[in-house]
């Protein structure tokens, strides 16, 4: 069960959704389907408005317990109107440091079958996830390739709903972006580190010289880290675009950037876990 409460402020225009508590939480269900022990769980909660999931929020995280006590508000800038119109997700997430981070359960609730002003508070069943595994986040681009002057530009605009690498803080995330000919890695940049976020605006631009005829062996790899000051840097999730590009829709991408010169042409894409990336892509294997 989950125990919230929504309200909406009219003087100022938002909606506000306090996650309180949790109780009785399932075990999360571990990757060869069996029940993990009750006291690893180290549950926290994605907030989100559908259907676009903008400005997705996410608590703390509360360790080794299934009565978790959050008492955490949380703010939507948004007309009335609209708020009526979303739905709000409530998903329920198992930290795991060293492994992939497992979905415990969600709770969806219509905002138009509730009294928004009155306000209201809600303990819901949580719904078993068919989707066992969190999603790592997406990360919107920007390509463009100026043949006159032999320059592949990139623009990493922003993240969002970026897996939580830090059971304290949330996550600092940065994106590296690393050029690849054929199977050597020729380049690397990364953008500015944002603190204490999942959705992260950089705007930050990128310039490679690959010369036109050079393109069909290129691949650019974006990775996108959640900054740890105490060691490593900690593994987000990766997309390849190019040569060896890990999905369809990186390689659309690709394509589109090849058909339209000067022109940015501008895309999401889901980000991938490294070992899919290995797994389908070489340029992968070939970057840190």
């Amino acid at each position: 069960m989950l125990h919230f409460s929504t309200q909406y402020d009219l003087l100022h225009n938002y909606l506000i959704v306090r996650v309180i508590e949790g109780k009785d939480l399932p075990p999360p269900i571990s990757y060869d389907g069996a029940k993990q022990d009750m006291a690893h769980s180290n549950p926290y909660v994605k907030i989100c408005l559908l259907p676009d999931q903008k400005n997705s929020k996410q608590t703390g995280v509360k360790r080794k317990t299934q009565n978790p006590i959050f008492e955490e508000r949380y703010m939507f800038d948004i007309p009335f109107l609209e708020a009526q119109r979303r739905t709000l997700l409530l998903t329920v997430v198992d930290f795991d440091k060293f492994s992939r981070h497992c979905v415990i359960g969600k709770v969806s609730m219509p905002l138009s079958e509730v009294d928004l002003v009155k306000g209201g508070h809600w303990w819901k069943a949580l719904v078993p996830s068919s989707q066992n595994e969190v999603e790592l986040g997406e990360l919107l681009l920007s390509l463009n390739y100026l043949p006159s002057a032999g320059r592949l530009n990139v623009d990493i605009i922003r993240a969002k709903q970026l897996l939580q690498t830090d059971m304290s803080q949330g996550s600092d995330p940065f994106v590296k972006v690393q050029l690849v000919h054929g199977l050597k890695l020729a380049k690397t940049k990364k953008t500015s580190c944002m603190k204490a976020t999942i959705d992260p605006f950089y705007n930050e631009s990128f310039s490679f010289k690959v010369a036109q005829e050079e393109l069909e062996n290129t691949s650019l790899v974006f990775t996108v880290y959640g900054h740890n000051v105490k060691s490593s840097n900690d593994f987000i999730g990766r997309i390849v675009i190019g040569q060896y590009s890990t999905g369809s829709s990186e390689s659309k991408h690709w394509r589109r950037m090849l058909t339209s010169h000067r022109t940015a042409i501008e895309q999401w894409h889901s980000l991938r876990s490294r070992a899919e990336c290995d797994r389908v892509s070489p340029a992968s294997l070939e970057v840190t």
